[in-house]
């Protein structure tokens, strides 16, 4: 799965039998489905910061923007 597919999916916008097949790939189990459940966390994540979705922060944040940060490619 790929990130248009993940982002679409967190917008409502992808359609019903592509949602069935995200939602196998993301059961417990399935081949690389921790690190998809992972990257749709991220994405929900960033998503809810840039529409001003206001949490409470254990530092959890802080974690996500520095590995962000990290990622980000070096001019």
């Amino acid at each position: 799965m790929n990130d248009e597919i993940l982002s679409a999916f967190l917008d409502d916008e992808l359609p019903p039998d592509r949602v069935a097949a995200l939602l196998e790939a993301l059961q417990e189990g399935a081949p690389g489905s921790a690190e998809l459940r992972d990257r749709l966390t991220v994405m929900q994540l960033i998503k809810d910061a840039v529409s001003g979705v206001e949490a409470p922060d254990d530092g959890f944040t802080l974690r996500i923007l520095a590995r962000l940060r990290a990622q980000r490619p070096r001019p």
